[in-house]
């Protein structure tokens, strides 16, 4: 490759449905900062999106207009990704979730010019919930279908010796880079709700859509275990996001007379005036693979209660939070309560919690790593 030339990468997604779902906002926010000197973007997609169709993308965006494997248009899809490589001259094709890695190793079998596959990890159930059953033979096909990858990158270790077990792949083919948060700046005013409680209130937050997985069940639980407790501090709870959980989580609230003491905020687009005005951030998840919602609890100096699953260990410790077993709301209410009750415990983990997100977790340090990554495949293959 010549030295002044450009790096010609594609991200191959799904679709882009939000900017504020994790592995979607993190692709967004990685086009948006690529060096443009030295790199040329382009996002393609499977299908278009109402999301799509509203707002502006930070690249050139090409749609396939992809309906299933199984459809009889699936060959013409294939074809199609393989001509956008030739036309654009693509140096790298990086996948996103089964349905684009599947599209990308066909296309890469016919297409009549060399390029490098990448792929993404960043959960530790890819494939496993509301998928259409073809993806049971995605996962018998992923072993060798992986070999025609130049490599993958997960977001955490766990994901990493996930992907190893699951997809019976050498380990080291798999490099951990992990997600970039920016630290925001603290907004002038909070939200109405804050000022509605009085200052002596201590707040939990919990940022996840409400869905199955994300067991905001176990909070509500927890927090009952706690009111029964009669601890001296006055709390409140914060639900961020919104799902097809909703209905079900807001009668569990109603069974246990908690209406008081948890508020559904719903969908916010921008969650930074509410993470600045909690006191402790919680994500009590069955599965993560590197949580962006604890990420940003940190990058807002808070203390952090998380369930010990995926990447969660790796973002938690006993310096800026707490870890408890997955699905024991008891445990969580303990957690919750030491930390309601010891304000020097939560600024002390808080501030650690912002030491480590500078240090770890910061956008110059995710780019720097991906972009060298990115290099290393076209000088040595291209």
């Amino acid at each position: 490759m010549v030295a002044d030339d450009k790096i010609n990468i594609a991200y191959l997604i799904d679709t882009i449905s939000c900017d504020t779902a994790g592995t979607q906002k993190q692709l967004l926010e990685t086009i948006r900062r690529l060096d443009k000197d030295r790199f040329e973007p382009c996002l393609i997609c499977l299908w278009q999106s109402d999301w799509m169709a509203q707002n502006e993308l930070p690249c050139l965006c090409i749609v396939l207009d992809y309906h299933g494997f199984m459809k009889w248009s699936f060959p013409g899809i294939v074809r199609y990704l393989a001509k956008v490589v030739e036309e654009r001259q693509l140096h790298i094709v990086q996948t996103f979730f089964e349905d684009s890695i599947f599209v990308a190793f066909f296309a890469k079998i016919v297409a009549r010019v060399p390029f490098v596959l990448l792929s993404s990890r960043r959960d530790m159930g890819l494939g496993q919930e509301n998928q259409p059953w073809y993806h049971l033979f995605f996962a018998l096909a992923l072993p060798w279908v992986n070999r025609y990858f130049a490599g993958i990158i997960a977001n955490s270790e766990q994901v990493r010796f996930y992907v190893a077990k699951r997809e019976k792949t050498d380990i080291k083919k798999i490099i951990v880079i992990r997600n970039g948060v920016v630290i925001p700046e603290r907004p002038s005013v909070s939200p109405a709700l804050f000022g509605n409680n009085g200052c002596e209130t201590v707040w939990i937050g919990f940022v996840a859509s409400l869905t199955s997985v994300k067991r905001h069940d176990l909070l509500i639980k927890a927090v009952a275990e706690l009111r029964h407790k009669k601890i001296s501090h006055k709390f409140r709870v914060v639900l961020l996001g919104e799902g097809p959980e909703r209905d079900k989580l807001a009668s569990l609230v109603a069974e246990l007379d908690l209406k008081h003491h948890i508020h559904f905020v719903g969908a916010v687009k921008n969650v930074v005036p509410y993470l600045y005005h909690l006191d402790i951030g919680v994500i009590c998840s069955d599965r993560e693979g590197l949580s962006n919602a604890i990420l940003e609890y940190m990058a807002c100096g808070l203390p952090v209660v998380a369930t010990s699953v995926g990447g969660n260990i790796e973002l938690v410790d006993e310096k800026n939070g707490i870890c408890c077993p997955p699905g024991d709301h008891y445990a969580l209410a303990t957690a919750l309560q030491r930390l309601v009750e010891d304000g020097q415990m939560r600024m002390a983990m808080g501030a650690e919690s912002l030491k480590k997100s500078c240090k770890t977790f910061s956008w110059d340090k995710a780019m720097a790593e991906l972009e060298g990554y990115y290099r290393s495949f076209v000088e040595n293959s291209i």
